[in-house]
């Protein structure tokens, strides 16, 4: 009996390695992410991976987005890291969606192509300079108040890995300084628009991050809508020639600007102004002056760490090598030493510890509305400056000034005009038809809630102080201060 073997096509011959055959196996780098879902690296992927991967961007995991704020809001642990990402994520959209709006223009197809890879470089690497706890590091010199201008150095100081990688990617010494300057201004004002705007996709991205991880929910706006109503106009100012801005389109996108600029304002109010959370920000500012007091005459006790001991001996002037170390494990290290050594302080070793174990040490009261003006301001911290000594020995004035909207007045436009449309420029919020030959128009023209928002100043001002302090803040006046309920 003879056997026949026959092969089903169900069962399929074994795949031929003909290398000619094989086809390419090239896969996106996908992150999974709390808000954006999926953040796909497809385009640019090496280049992006490479810069992901050096030691300036690694070092965002160790700085968290919101400082201070998990002392108030537990979850509150992202990082500058996972915001630089989704950062990345929603300028990539912005771009994508105004390449397919304006496919069949070929002037915007090439400068999007063009500087596509600058752009999506300087969404990602915006946050670099950064320090530990983030905004409050800000608070402690003068030389941390502009860390945009660290991040800028970056792309620059031959110690940091950011142009080495930029190099190597093909990028030349000219688009490595353009990519630079999109942080701050760019031939190509829409370009620069995605990344430092009042529509930026910094903003977008932390709005949704931070509401999410606050469980604050009316900070969440609708991202997609905003994305879908992106499109182009003319620069509104006169006399300043052809220049495309990004703008939202004028029939659809008002009431998502809308609701993003109410979702910021709610989140300022009860998350980045939260009294408790300011509370803790004055609380660092009072253990950090004390460590650079101490410092400065080289009395930190002997297990600081070197390199957090040199940020406060030298005022947070420090190089590249340094501030790659100085992060928030590292401070938060020399706390918990500060907090057990024999060679504190009593004042260091008693705030590293309430800090470290969230124990309130610090009072506060708030400022009356009336008596908020920069006049009335001054007089305060002169007055408790004469009765308790300087300023952050001790106590602390915080004056958190909000404004959701800073576009100028109205009435400027006739009485200063030059003020006024430059005002426009840097903050406006542009509406379009997508008309690239018709100026756009500043979005308060049309929107009542724009118009009343824009002037309002939103004063949050608050005292803290040690509560050994509490009979001198007694001889104030009273109707200056209330007494925290």
């Amino acid at each position: 009996m003879t056997m026949v073997i026959v092969r089903s096509s169900f069962y399929p011959r074994p795949f031929a390695a003909n290398p000619s055959s094989v086809m390419s196996n090239h896969r996106s780098k996908v992150f999974r992410d709390a808000i954006h879902g999926l953040i796909s690296i497809d385009d640019d992927r090496d280049l992006l991976l490479d810069l992901i991967n050096t030691p300036e961007f690694q070092r965002l995991r160790r700085v968290r987005q919101l400082g201070v704020s998990s002392l108030t809001y537990p979850n509150a642990e992202h990082t500058r890291f996972a915001h630089s990402l989704g950062v990345l994520h929603v300028a990539a959209r912005i771009l994508n969606t105004l390449r397919r709006r304006y496919s069949g223009d070929s002037t915007i197809v090439s400068r999007l192509d063009g500087k596509r890879r600058q752009v999506k470089v300087a969404a990602l690497l915006h946050d670099l300079g950064h320090g530990p706890f983030s905004h409050a590091m800000e608070r402690v010199f003068d030389s941390g108040k502009a860390h945009e201008e660290r991040s800028q150095r970056m792309f620059t100081d031959e110690l940091s890995e950011i142009p080495k990688v930029l190099k190597n990617r093909g990028f030349t010494v000219t688009e490595i300084a353009e990519t630079r300057d999109l942080l701050e201004y760019h031939e190509v004002p829409f370009l620069h628009d995605i990344i430092s705007s009042s529509l930026d996709a910094d903003r977008m991205d932390y709005l949704l991050r931070d509401s999410h991880f606050t469980g604050v929910k009316y900070g969440s706006f609708d991202l997609e809508w905003v994305l879908n109503s992106f499109c182009l106009g003319q620069e509104p100012a006169p006399d300043v020639g052809p220049r495309p801005r990004l703008c939202l389109d004028r029939q659809r996108g008002q009431h998502a600007a809308e609701q993003l600029i109410m979702a910021r304002t709610y989140m300022t109010m009860q998350v980045y102004g939260h009294g408790i959370t300011r509370l803790w920000e004055a609380h660092l500012l009072l253990l950090f002056a004390e460590a650079t007091k101490l410092a400065s005459k080289g009395d930190l006790p002997k297990e600081t760490p070197r390199h957090v001991a040199d940020y406060f001996q030298l005022k947070g002037k420090v190089d590249h090598a340094q501030f790659l170390l100085f992060d928030e494990p590292s401070l938060l290290t020399a706390m918990t030493l500060w907090s057990v050594s024999d060679s504190s302080t009593k004042t260091l070793k008693l705030l590293s510890s309430k800090f470290l174990n969230r124990q309130k040490m610090l009072r506060f009261r708030e400022i009356e509305p009336p008596y908020r003006s920069p006049a009335k301001i001054s007089k305060l911290r002169q007055e408790l400056t004469e009765i308790i000594g300087p300023e952050r020995e001790g106590w602390l004035l915080d004056c958190y000034d909000f404004t959701a909207y800073k576009a100028p007045d109205e009435a400027l436009q006739n009485t200063e005009p030059e003020s006024y449309w430059e005002g426009i420029a840097k903050n406006a919020i542009l509406l379009s038809g997508g008309d690239l030959n018709t100026p756009a128009v500043p979005i308060q023209k049309s929107s009542l809630l724009f118009k009343s928002i824009g002037s309002e100043r939103m004063p949050l001002t608050r005292l803290f102080y040690l509560p050994e302090h509490e009979a001198k803040v007694c001889e104030l006046d009273n109707e200056i201060l209330r007494e925290h309920q």
